[in-house]
């Protein structure tokens, strides 16, 4: 069945058997006359056609499910359609022979198969848990987003007189188009924000529960219109009584309640003769799997849309390894392939030519239309952003909340889709639609990428370091681990810091998984003291979720039994090229000021290094490069005794600090003061200084005036690092004067070698060193050569030796990086440089150990 322009009348086409599969190409007919390679090279080209497109709009930021759509109407009437070629000298359209007539009714019934698991998997994926976490602001955000559009939709439609066609119910178009306007497609949104790497920011936790129940107001209201009484003029109708409507609804009740009563205790049954850690059988998996079409016949039987019982029937499966097999078989079929189809078919419905009309009725509908949707888009924006401004969010952020609250993709053109089968829209109505969908979606992107990055710049001054932070303030800290094997070192270190009621730390604990399949990235936060079943699970076959689980049960064991540490579990799933924003989002979202990194080799059994993944490498360089704090890496030689940890029964340590100078090695010795008040730590600290007879750096040779300012400032600059050293190592020495576990010696070194010579003479009995990276020193002639014949630069000079198998010493390594804001680097240093020199050590102090906290900030992160 076709339409043609406003027209409503069927068109019907008749298959003989003898047309559906063809005899070849040796056939004297030609191969557009039989069904089946019709269909078969239909399907290849839409997803060959949106590939392209959505490569073509990847730059722009644009969602695939735009160039899906675009697939549809380029290769429907309004482009294909246009192109006239001949055939045996008739002249025929090239539409017509690529996607004949005939064949679109079975390419609509493929794209609904896929349709229907697609809503399937939504349901799936739907996590029910979140209405527990639901805030007054998200039902205020959700509610003016459904209602407020909703009413302009009716008084626009009423002032401009729109009229439906005369067999449709005014009443079901206006719900429809106003279901379609106004609704959130959060499937593309969760997309859109992890791409944006705000998924879990608090926009991200506040846009995603507020879309999802806009789209939960938009199914009901969907569902009751489709189930009101139509006029008795349409032969398609589905109320072909008057008692219709009071039956569909208590089937729909029904069904829903077996679905709940009878289908998902099955499920939980299933999953109990599972064992822990097994696949579910893929006997269960493909029974499930044919239940996505039974239950379609059944809503579709009893009046409602197929759809319904598919999502209603993704609701119910319990959320676990079921979920995982599942979505692992479909994932990669349904939106790969099947989805295209179908939003290739959405846009193939669509006619461009039907809006250069001279009709006035038809361009009244068009006017309509058209200010229906930009009133929708305006108001939804505009609600969105007071009740923001309301909670006193930034105005980006408000402008953000607006503008993903209008994002579009598969749910309103699934609510398209269905008004255009039942013939609620004619085909220009549907056109507008379509294009005001689209315009809509490619604006939202780009939009909130760009005030994004702006509000970023924005609060770039809240970086921090070590020396800003007092030895009894809280410590917040991103602790990232790629497997099982890194967390045992990372709660040694976590232990060794001296946690405590008086300096608590605060870790995320940072899960880094590589995506599999069509697995999109993701930030995952998993709640402590939940049972496996009831935490979010981890969608990565490769052993990601089992891994994920382990890890956090861990960490979860170390915080129940250390007193002073709160451990918040996290798991990012994206790429090695951006997983290094991961990271600072997590780092900037929670004003952390330590960001802790294993290093990308690990001890094998034989007690040789060996890789864990060359990327990692890459990951800890981007980190070093653009971090929004400190960094340290961790570089693991047996810190955690052989993979066990106790809290109980903690192992004494020995820890050395090597100082050298510079604001990487004052960041390592602010850290290692929480170490020192550690009652089974011994630290000692070692600073180097050079010699008479070690060569002064050459000074800049510079020829013009400016040069010459340029070369005194670097002098002088130099002179300000020394004296900042001084002031450090002063203090910290002032501290821990009395205190027999801290030892601090000064070795007077010429060179490089002798620099070498003393750490290799150093006492063998230290578990792990503690050094800087050494940004700024690199003209330090007690460093000269050394950097030369580094093999891991991202770990200095000093670190990349400690670590080489020329050092002889299995010592663990912690690699420490300072953070160098403006607020620490220029101006409290001039301040430093300019006092006296009895004042300069505690005005240092007291600017350094200066934080302000962050204003109505919520540690509580809800999963979603």
């Amino acid at each position: 069945m076709a339409d043609q322009g406003n027209t409503t009348e069927p068109i019907l086409y008749c298959y003989k058997l003898d047309s559906i599969s063809s005899g070849g190409v040796w056939n004297e007919k030609p191969l557009h006359t039989f069904a089946i390679p019709v269909l078969l090279w239909q399907m290849v080209l839409a997803v060959i056609v949106s590939r392209g497109l959505a490569f073509l709009l990847k730059p722009l930021r644009q969602p695939r499910v735009v160039a899906e759509i675009l697939t549809g109407i380029v290769l429907g009437p309004s482009v294909l359609g246009k192109i006239v070629i001949h055939e045996a000298g008739i002249p025929v359209s090239l539409g017509e022979v690529v996607y004949p007539a005939a064949s679109h009714r079975l390419l609509e019934t493929m794209g609904l198969i896929g349709l229907l698991y697609y809503l399937f998997m939504v349901g799936m994926e739907f996590d029910l848990r979140i209405f527990e976490s639901w805030r007054e602001k998200v039902i205020a955000i959700a509610a003016a987003n459904m209602a407020l559009p909703f009413i302009v939709t009716l008084l626009a439609a009423n002032l401009m007189h729109l009229q439906p066609p005369g067999h449709v119910n005014y009443l079901r178009q206006v719900v429809f188009i106003g279901s379609a306007t106004t609704v959130t497609s959060f499937t593309v949104l969760v997309r859109v924000l992890s791409e944006l790497k705000i998924l879990n920011s608090e926009l991200g936790q506040l846009v995603m529960p507020s879309a999802i129940l806009s789209d939960l107001m938009a199914w009901v209201l969907l569902a009751a219109t489709i189930v009101l009484p139509g006029s008795a003029g349409s032969n398609r109708d589905i109320a072909p009584t008057k008692f219709a409507f009071l039956w569909i609804s208590v089937s729909g009740i029904a069904f829903t309640a077996a679905c709940w009563l009878v289908i998902r205790p099955t499920m939980c049954w299933i999953l109990r003769r599972t064992p822990e850690g097994e696949p579910v059988d893929d006997v269960y998996i493909s029974v499930i799997a044919t239940g996505v079409l039974a239950v379609g016949i059944i809503t579709d039987m009893i009046g409602f849309h197929a759809v319904y019982g598919a999502f209603v029937y993704g609701l119910v499966v319990p959320r676990g390894p079921l979920t995982i097999g599942l979505r692992n078989r479909l994932e990669e079929f349904v939106i790969g392939l099947l989805m295209p189809i179908f939003l290739a078919t959405c846009g193939f419905k669509a006619d461009l030519s039907l809006l250069k009309t001279e009709d006035e009725k038809g361009a009244a509908v068009i006017s309509t239309l058209s200010l229906i949707i930009v009133l929708s888009f305006v108001v939804k924006l505009g609600s969105s952003m007071a009740i923001a401004q309301y909670n006193s969010m930034t105005a980006p952020e408000s402008l953000s909340l607006g503008l993903l609250m209008n994002t579009k993709g598969p749910i309103d053109m699934i609510i398209l889709n269905i008004g255009k089968h039942k013939q609620i829209f004619d085909v220009r109505t549907y056109t507008v639609l379509i294009l005001g969908s689209i315009f809509t979606m490619a604006a939202v992107t780009p939009s909130v990428a760009i005030l994004n990055k702006t509000s970023r710049i924005r609060v770039a001054h809240k970086r921090r370091n070590l020396q800003r932070c007092r030895p009894d303030m809280e410590l917040r800290m991103v602790a990232c681990v790629y497997n099982a094997r890194n967390v045992p070192s990372v709660i040694s270190l976590l232990q060794m810091s001296n946690p405590t009621k008086r300096s608590p730390i605060f870790v995320y604990a940072l899960h880094l998984l590589e995506p599999t399949g069509r697995a999109s990235a993701m930030l995952i936060v998993h709640e402590i003291g939940k049972s496996q079943g009831q935490r979010q699970v981890v969608s990565n076959p490769s052993g990601g979720a089992m891994q994920s689980e382990q890890i956090i049960a861990t960490f979860e064991s170390y915080e129940q039994h250390a007193g002073g540490v709160s451990v918040q579990p996290v798991t990012a799933i994206s790429p090695y090229s951006t997983m290094h924003e991961d990271i600072f989002n997590i780092a900037e979202e929670r004003h952390s000021t330590l960001i802790i990194l294993p290093f990308h080799k690990q001890l094998s059994v034989a007690g040789d290094f060996e890789d864990i993944n060359p990327s990692i490498r890459n990951v800890n360089r981007s980190v070093l490069a653009n971090a929004p704090c400190s960094v340290g890496i961790l570089v693991d030689r047996g810190l955690s005794g052989g993979g066990r940890f106790s809290v109980s029964q903690f192992v004494e340590h020995h820890v050395a600090i090597l100082f050298f100078g510079g604001p990487d090695d004052r960041e390592a010795l602010a850290y290692s003061w929480r170490m020192a008040e550690h009652p089974s730590v011994n630290l000692t600290v070692v600073r180097f200084l050079p010699g008479e007879e070690a060569p002064v750096p050459p000074s800049p040779v510079l020829s013009c005036a400016s040069g010459e300012h340029a070369a005194m400032t670097v002098v002088e600059d130099d002179s300000m690092q020394r004296q900042l050293d001084d002031e450090c190592v002063n203090e910290f020495r002032l501290r821990y004067v009395s205190d027999e576990s801290v030892m601090y010696t000064e070795k007077v070194v010429n060179n490089a070698s002798e620099a070498v010579a003393a750490i290799r003479a150093m006492n063998s009995i230290h578990s792990m060193y503690v050094v800087g990276r050494g940004q700024g020193r690199e003209s330090s002639p007690l460093l000269a050569g050394l950097t030369e014949w580094s093999e891991y630069p991202e770990l200095g000079a000093i670190g990349d030796m400690l670590v080489s198998a020329d050092f002889g010493a299995q010592v663990s390594v912690l690699v420490i990086q300072q953070h160098l804001g403006d607020d620490v680097g220029g101006i409290m240093e001039v301040m430093a440089a300019s006092e006296s020199p009895k004042l300069q050590v505690p005005r240092y102090f007291d600017n350094v150990n200066h934080r302000s906290r962050p204003g109505g900030f919520s540690d509580g992160w809800s999963a979603i």
